[in-house]
């Protein structure tokens, strides 16, 4: 481990603090630190997280997904290790694990029984019932802006793009700091070929996290569907 990455360690969460810190300077030193942690604590889901995030930052998606499929082994209810794999299955362009992560962030993320429920329905691929449940417990909550956003999710599964960003935009319309709802409404965006509508809203997103790799990412793709090679470059050499 290089001086730079050694500053202070003493407790673990200090350890993981630091290397979450390190991403956002110098992807190589956060992975370099993650490594020493696992070194100690091998079963540690949060280091296996941030590991992934690295990898990803340098450009390594095949290490970053291996990392983040760990973490989630690890800790299934790891929210952020879902959302991260869905962001490099749909950069990959394989929906089917895109879809499967994002729903699997969206079950870790929820706590009302009823949202549960139909997490838990759209984890198992069942989607008319949690459409279902969804569409019911939105007329009782309308404006519930995490099962609008899973309804979305729902509506992406089913291949209804048009209905999906709807919602998406419905959501933001009452939250518009819901950055994973901003975040699935770029991406739904992407795969219906709106590069210059994806852009906006990643732009916004990276207003408020310029070293996000999953946002940096997906603004790369997309610059690439206009033929901005150059500045998509920039971004994963950055």
């Amino acid at each position: 481990m290089t001086a730079a990455a050694a500053e202070p360690v003493g407790t673990l969460a200090t350890a993981l603090a630091h290397a979450e810190q390190l991403l956002a300077e110098d992807p190589a030193l956060a992975e370099a630190q993650a490594r020493e942690i696992l070194l100690v604590e091998p079963r540690s889901a949060q280091a296996q997280f941030l590991l992934g995030l690295a990898a990803s930052g340098q450009g390594q998606a095949s290490a970053a997904i291996a990392a983040l499929e760990q973490a989630t082994a690890l800790d299934p209810g790891h929210a952020q290790a879902w959302r991260a794999l869905g962001d490099l299955h749909t950069l990959a362009e394989d929906r089917t694990r895109a879809d499967a992560a994002y729903a699997r962030h969206i079950r870790a993320s929820v706590s009302d029984p009823e949202l549960l429920a139909a997490a838990t329905a759209l984890c198992d691929n069942d989607l008319p019932v949690a459409e279902r449940l969804l569409k019911a417990f939105l007329k009782v909550h309308p404006t519930d802006v995490a099962a609008i956003r899973m309804l979305a999710e729902t509506a992406v599964r089913l291949g209804r793009y048009d209905a999906a960003e709807a919602l998406l935009e419905r959501c933001l319309e009452l939250a518009p700091s819901f950055t994973a709802a901003r975040h699935n409404y770029a991406t739904v965006l992407h795969r219906q070929n709106k590069p210059v509508e994806a852009i906006a809203e990643v732009d916004r997103l990276l207003a408020a996290e310029p070293a996000h790799p999953g946002y940096r990412n997906l603004k790369a793709a997309t610059l690439g569907r206009v033929g901005e090679f150059d500045q998509a470059i920039d971004l994963y050499a950055g």
